[in-house]
């Protein structure tokens, strides 16, 4: 392959015929800033769960407006790959890239054909790729700063960055802890991180603005409770099949008008930048 530093496989990796392709041994049991278990639970119930329906579709919107179908974009972070099935289903030529392997295994099974094993703080690739999207990853890292100067490095000159992060720190809760995040971010923050990292920002929104009160009153019952916490993550994500719905319907509605609505403030961020 091109462009790759001159870095070599390490192994291959195959599950029913199908290759994930390794760049490094690793034990992602040493990684914990996310823990690869929820990885089970995600895949079980992101497909109904409206929180997940709602931002793969607003995720393909933002790349609709900026990208090219013909663009070359790996996601990192990418989980079950049920956001990279989702931009592969809309057309586009989608890669993911994971430190675990339960997650890759994962997004064969959800039909992603390139699939990469590597450490984003070591990557594989330079100068590579058109657009790289990190959705709900950056909160996980210590050094985030320095996790975007490396996922830098392996877009092309113009490269485009799609990042979501959750938003706001006064929304802090007990699903936060559970999930091993390290910060929730103010938009200058986020702005501010990925500007010192090489990026120019494009756009920079607040989304999930319909059920901020939902996330303020469940920061308010983490504190009531005295920081005790749900320890299962698929009750922690167990929700009524009518509430649900409504809340799919509430999402879906904001997402159609979006650029509408005022950008103060919301449940999450999605950052588009381009590399300098």
């Amino acid at each position: 392959m091109k462009n790759m530093n001159n870095k070599t496989k390490v192994k291959d990796f195959i599950i029913n015929d199908e290759k994930i392709i390794c760049f490094k041994e690793i034990d992602s049991k040493q990684h914990l800033d996310f823990n690869s278990e929820w990885l089970d639970t995600f895949f079980l119930v992101e497909r109904n769960h409206f929180w997940f329906i709602a931002r793969r579709e607003r995720i393909i919107q933002t790349f609709k407006k900026y990208l090219k179908k013909s663009s070359n974009i790996l996601e990192i972070g990418a989980g079950t790959g049920y956001i990279a099935q989702g931009i592969q289903g809309d057309g586009y030529n989608v890669s993911v890239g994971d430190i675990h392997l339960s997650g890759l295994i994962y997004a064969k099974k959800n039909g992603i054909e390139k699939c990469y094993l590597f450490d984003i703080f070591d990557p594989p690739f330079r100068n590579k790729f058109d657009a790289i999207g990190m959705f709900d990853v950056l909160e996980h890292l210590e050094d985030h700063s320095f996790a975007l100067s490396q996922v830098s490095k392996m877009l092309k000159p113009r490269g485009k960055i799609f990042v979501t992060v959750p938003a706001h720190k006064w929304l802090w809760n007990h699903h936060d802890v559970m999930s091993n995040h390290k910060r929730r971010y103010s938009r200058k923050e986020l702005e501010l991180v990925l500007e010192k990292a090489g990026f120019q920002i494009i756009e920079s929104r607040f989304f999930f603005i319909a059920i901020l009160p939902l996330l303020f009153f469940r920061h308010i019952l983490y504190i009531a409770k005295g920081n005790k916490m749900i320890q299962n993550p698929e009750e922690n994500m167990r929700i009524n099949p009518v509430i649900n719905s409504i809340l799919l319907k509430l999402t879906r509605l904001e997402n159609y008008l979006s650029k509408w609505l005022p950008n103060i403030s919301g449940g999450s961020l999605l950052c588009v930048a381009v590399k300098k």
